[in-house]
């Protein structure tokens, strides 16, 4: 196999992309049975930042016009020397491919970072912004497949590049080498010396831009005793951190360091007592990883994409409350046995991203695209869309084994439980194919939004933990999106189960939920706590088969779920600024029963529709009493 490389930033740039293109290349010389690694370089490099090694193969501009002009030679004249070098495949390294590849017959991947200047333009030019959507619209577009460097990505390039989410592939990156090693106690005093770095020391590596957002650790810093290194070159983004810095008295505490030598980064990342990213976004965050390969906890920002680089055992916080991270550093620094501990949890998670295990995953991505034809598009290969099935727990003891069972057909399943107390969490620990992460709960409309956001694939199936799928029903499931043309989102009927009887009446005939629907075309209202709210971008549609609900299982248990949800709305709506009074405690729960009983014919169900219909009832009743109690709190 013959592979050629977009590899300018291998040569020229020191920092992300450049790190990224030399490990890939690295590793894959290393690993794989590669005949020759083609580098198509611009120009020579003034520094030797890659050492080129047997089976490497340096391509540099011919002609004189595509010497003058090396970034046109990129984008266009490069296809030719392709097609002459006769590559079995291209990989564009830095989000960007040339022209011409198809018509020429050449398979290619691009690896996409980020979409950053999508997602936070306001830290891009006018001008960038139109030259990066250009070069990512035409690669998603003409590449045969997506490498997303984190599940984060890859939601991005499918909700703005309306890419198929099957053309996507999530591929993690490693770190170099030399994070990986231990080094001597003299090395580590040599580099002391040479920086003038303190005993203890708080880390953060990156350049000095707004995103990552360094300034939020120096306002943590002070009013303690803490030293804070940064490493990295600065932008205009510095002189707000010099500026605080001055005016607080801070210059003993912070220290600025830059180009470093990436041995002599690595030991400063294992004498640091704290790693601290509070960066705002990012692709990936491969110092998250460098820190955990140094066995240094991390404290780093929430949501994005940083939990799949940090692991469960880092700590994530707000990016710009500066108050909890000093909290947080107070509790690492005070702490020996804790940074000792989640030092060793954080390296066993970070083996996942040792370098067999990219190549392995690269290399892989690379036979795929030639077994299935060069210049073939995934829209014409019989791949199926995947699906997440999705699911948030408490105390489910008595439904999780059932439940799981019940989505083995999906692809993944993702359960976000609430720190469950009944022996839950050890059931789904137990399931091999369902991925348990613990969150606090603080409601139905947080927790869902929370776990949707994990889900590797574009559709969804989110069903709570007393559901079931059919088999006629996951048929269809799989039928319906795999379709030629599916809608946006999906809602399902549902058979509501009085204990092991179906009540047909009692206004549950027409009960429908969304439960299937595409992460990139919906998102939860926030004004909702509890009987969340799906906003869909795009048409809905009802699947035949119905949803297996087990709702009730006794009379305590369901007039339970009744006032919890009757206090939850009470919390929504004392926001809307209503003030109960005799009606709604007399008028609304007597109507409630009235429609369900009378109007929904639950008089049909006999005694189980009596019984539904006035605890219904009694949680209208439970909404007003409890919005009563709020409104007179102090």
């Amino acid at each position: 196999m013959k592979v050629g490389f977009d590899a300018k930033r291998v040569f020229h740039n020191d920092t992300g992309l450049g790190n990224y293109g030399r490990d890939v290349i690295r590793i894959l010389h290393e690993y794989e049975p590669i005949e020759k690694l083609i580098l198509y370089n611009t120009k020579p490099s003034a520094e030797e930042r890659f050492k080129v090694l047997d089976g490497f193969f340096i391509k540099y501009p011919k002609n004189w016009f595509w010497k003058k002009f090396p970034s046109i030679w990129r984008l266009v004249g490069v296809t030719k020397q392709i097609r002459k070098d006769n590559v079995d495949i291209y990989h564009g390294l830095s989000g960007e491919i040339p022209n011409g590849l198809k018509k020429n017959g050449v398979a290619s991947i691009v690896t996409i970072h980020d979409l950053i200047f999508l997602s936070h333009p306001h830290y891009y030019s006018f001008f960038d912004k139109i030259i990066y959507k250009r070069k990512f619209a035409h690669a998603a577009k003409n590449a045969d497949i997506i490498i997303a460097i984190s599940k984060q990505t890859k939601r991005d390039i499918i909700k703005y590049g309306k890419v198929a989410s099957k053309k996507i592939k999530v591929v993690y990156q490693g770190c170099n080498d030399a994070y990986k090693k231990e080094y001597t106690p003299s090395l580590k005093k040599k580099v002391i010396e040479k920086y003038g770095l303190p005993e203890k020391f708080i880390l953060n590596v990156g350049t000095l831009q707004e995103r990552k957002n360094a300034l939020t650790i120096v306002k943590a810093v002070h009013g303690t005793d803490y030293h804070l290194v940064l490493v990295g070159t600065k932008k205009k983004y510095a002189k707000k951190i010099h500026i605080y810095i001055v005016q607080n008295n801070l210059r003993s505490q912070v220290h600025f360091l830059k180009n470093i030598p990436v041995n002599e980064l690595a030991i400063i990342y294992q004498l640091a007592t704290v790693f601290c990213y509070p960066s705002v976004c990012e692709g990936f965050g491969i110092p998250i990883i460098e820190a955990l390969y140094s066995k240094t906890p991390v404290i780093t920002s929430k949501g994005s994409c940083f939990s799949e680089a940090g692991g469960p055992k880092s700590i994530y916080i707000e990016p710009y409350d500066a108050i909890i991270l000093r909290q947080k550093l107070k509790l690492l620094f005070d702490d020996h046995i804790l940074r000792s501990n989640m030092a060793k949890d954080g390296y066993d998670y970070v083996q996942q991203f040792n370098d067999q295990q990219v190549a392995k995953n690269i290399f892989g991505t690379y036979t795929d695209v030639l077994a299935n034809g060069q210049n073939n598009h995934l829209n014409d290969l019989t791949e199926k869309n995947k699906i997440s099935a999705l699911l948030i727990t408490f105390n489910e003891i008595e439904h999780i084994d059932a439940v799981l069972s019940n989505l083995d057909f999906a692809d993944e399943i993702i359960v976000v439980d609430s720190y469950s107390t009944d022996g839950t969490i050890d059931r789904i620990q137990k399931h091999s194919k369902a991925k348990l992460i613990k969150r606090p709960f603080k409601n139905y409309t947080d927790q869902k939004s929370f776990t949707m956001e994990q889900a590797s694939h574009d559709w969804v199936l989110f069903i709570d933990a007393d559901e079931r799928i059919t088999v006629p029903l996951k048929n269809e499931i799989l039928k319906t999106i795999n379709s030629d043309n599916p809608t946006a989102a999906y809602y399902f009927y549902r058979t509501f189960m009085f204990q092991k009887q179906i009540l047909r009446y009692s206004g549950w005939q027409s009960d429908k939920n969304y439960r299937l629907f595409r992460k990139s075309k919906v998102h939860f209202t926030t004004d909702r706590i509890v009987h969340e709210t799906l906003v869909v971008d795009g048409k809905s549609d009802v699947l035949k088969h119905k949803l297996i609900h087990y709702s009730y299982k006794n009379y305590e248990d369901y007039k339970g779920k009744m006032i919890k949800y009757g206090q939850m709305k009470a919390q929504e709506e004392l926001k809307k600024g209503y003030r109960p009074n005799p009606y709604h405690f007399v008028f609304r729960p007597l109507y409630k029963f009235f429609n369900h009983y009378i109007l929904r014919l639950g008089i049909l169900d006999g005694k189980k529709g009596l019984i539904i219909c006035y605890l219904n009832a009694l949680g209208v009743f439970s909404r007003y009493k409890e919005l009563k109690r709020l409104k007179n709190l102090p």
